[in-house]
């Protein structure tokens, strides 16, 4: 029978387990076989001192790439503090980081034996030192039940008096995958008109629960034990009367502090059973500013009419830029066909996609300000209600047109020329061929309008219109049946990037803009005018006049001009 290399090693290995197994007195009981998953399986007991330890050597499937690991072969055995959980493989000198091809199966076994040898037989840590890094995520990668604590909100919470119960809002935030991951967080110190929300605090998500600190009445150590042995006497800390009311609340959420270090608790009543949960304390990375411009656009206002795919992109991107003020229009749902291009997710199915966009934001920000209406600028409202639209798109510094629809950009386009307010719109075209982005400031472009037949008159010097897709006549839900939909994500992806860039370009001045010119056509694959993928056309407009300097609404100034011309009194 002829083997292929692989095979032949694993024959040269499973003759040096056994020539180990003969020479050593330290092995018993070798016995070969295959597990569940088909791995050939080497069980042993090693002596560890006085010590009998079953194990077993799984050769994995990519042996010899892979080195073969140890586990015990109780899987509810906890061996060492270098092991990966209850009945998990240990972490020997021999791992994946570090494997070569040359290293030996006997040399596993023999590492298993020395880190077993140096592990006290009373379950304390061996001295044997770790060879990973202690980084932050390792650590919690074993901790299902966490307690994110940054040190603005520590600080908060050692300001309470020593002795005293200070009401606490805390979320939970709950996933679950092969287990269940519990991360709570701070959201409220006290009630009322003493109630403080730190500034480095939880955020928006999870689920709000109620809960309590306790601040100990003297500077008492906790001491490092056992987590199941230390919820239990932290729990004996707390007074009887206290003690007393956690029992009749049922269910409880507790911060004990000494001044210096806090643990939270959770405690849960099952009749007369009591159970007691510790969260792992943890301070988080310092954070650190990562945008390209800082906070520069904190201050800034931005509305953004349409939240299907590309506005709820473009939104996504601004608010991680640190645009902290929103104002979301669009009358469509959010449906399950939509989920393949929009920033939104199953959760969001059948709500109004600003509504949703909104708390998308505010998942990405807990800080910025966001405020959403289910309404379209050319739906069929009153005039009234337009006439507020309008009053509210004004108030903001800058407009963003996502909707691809003809009627929604005109009447955008008139309120920003009206309120000389900058307007930024863009296009994907069908199927994903390329995309349009462009801008219209006051006082450095033509009014919108203007500029949108520039370039329109630049297409028709081309010979080709772009593909747009067709309209239709109300409301910004338009993009979401049109062929430009047809795009990928990933093309709608790249258009929205670009847009939000433009749009932050129409906040700064002129030597801080990434894109000099206020339009560009931009491809994504070849046809139209684009030759080749991210062929780029820029468009300069001509210098037309068109803002009107300094004017003010028809419901204004211009009234009482129109009522003297007329020879009307105003008698109101």
């Amino acid at each position: 029978m002829e083997f292929t290399a692989a095979e032949a090693r694993l024959i040269r290995e499973c003759e040096e387990l056994a020539s180990l197994t003969a020479a050593s007195d330290w092995l018993e009981g070798p016995q070969f076989g295959k597990n569940a998953d088909g791995l050939l399986v080497w069980s042993f007991v090693l002596l560890a001192g006085d010590h009998r330890v079953p194990l077993r050597l799984v050769f994995p499937a990519l042996f010899p790439d892979l080195p073969p690991f140890v586990l015990p072969a109780d899987s509810s055995v906890r061996l060492s503090q270098h092991q990966y959980g209850e009945g998990g493989e240990l972490c020997l000198q021999y791992r994946p980081d570090n494997w070569h091809p040359d290293c030996k199966s006997a040399d596993v076994v023999r590492s298993a034996k020395a880190l077993l040898e140096a592990t006290p037989k009373d379950d304390s840590f061996s001295d044997v030192e770790s060879a990973h890094p202690a980084d932050l995520p390792s650590l919690l990668s074993g901790c299902s039940r966490r307690f994110m604590l940054p040190p603005d909100t520590a600080r908060l919470l050692r300001l309470r008096l020593a002795g005293h119960v200070t009401d606490l809002r805390i979320t939970v935030e709950r996933r679950v995958e092969t287990s269940e991951v519990l991360v709570a967080r701070i959201a409220t110190i006290g009630l009322g008109y003493g109630q403080v929300e730190p500034d480095d605090g939880p955020g928006i998500g999870g689920s709000w629960v109620h809960g309590i600190l306790f601040r100990l009445p003297d500077i008492r150590k906790i001491p490092d034990l056992p987590p199941n042995e230390l919820a239990i006497l932290l729990y004996r800390y707390l007074p009887p009367r206290l003690r007393g009311w956690i029992e009749a609340a049922a269910d409880m959420f507790v911060v004990i502090s000494n001044g210096r270090r806090e643990i939270l608790l959770r405690i849960l009543h099952n009749g007369s059973k009591r159970r007691i949960d510790l969260f792992h304390t943890f301070e988080p990375p310092k954070a650190r500013e990562r945008r390209v411009q800082g906070n520069m656009f904190r201050e800034s206002n931005i509305c953004i009419v349409g939240a299907g795919s590309l506005g709820s992109k473009v939104a996504a991107s601004l608010a991680r830029e640190g645009v902290a003020q929103f104002m979301l229009l669009d009358n469509d749902v959010l449906w399950s066909d939509n989920l393949v291009r929009n920033e939104l997710d199953e959760m969001d199915v059948g709500h109004h996609k600003a509504i949703s966009l909104k708390h998308r934001l505010l998942r990405i920000n807990p800080a910025v300000k966001v405020g959403a209406l289910g309404m379209s600028l050319t739906s069929q409202l009153s005039v009234q209600n337009i006439a507020q639209l309008s009053e509210i798109i004004s108030s903001c510094d800058l407009v963003i047109d996502t909707t691809a629809d003809s009627g929604v950009f005109r009447m955008a386009a008139a309120i920003c020329t009206q309120k000389r307010k900058p307007l930024v719109w863009g296009r994907v075209y069908a199927g994903g061929l390329g995309g349009l982005i462009a801008r219209s400031i006051p006082s450095e472009d033509p009014p919108p309008l203007i500029a949108a037949s520039q370039l329109r008159a630049w297409c028709d010097e081309k010979g080709m219109a772009p593909p747009e897709g067709r309209e239709h006549n109300y409301g910004v839900q338009g993009d979401d049946d049109d062929e430009p939909l047809f795009a990928s994500d990933g093309d709608v992806g790249v258009i929205a990037n670009r847009l939000a860039r433009h749009a932050l370009d129409a906040l700064t001045t002129t030597e801080l803009k990434v894109h000099p010119e206020p339009a560009y056509f931009i491809g994504l694959r070849k046809g139209w005018i684009f030759d080749h993928p991210f062929d780029t056309h820029p468009v300069i407009f001509a210098p037309l006049e068109g803002w009107e300097k300094g004017s003010t609404s028809c419901a204004e100034e211009g009234v009482e001009r129109v009522m003297a011309h007329l020879g009307v009194q105003d008698d109101a």
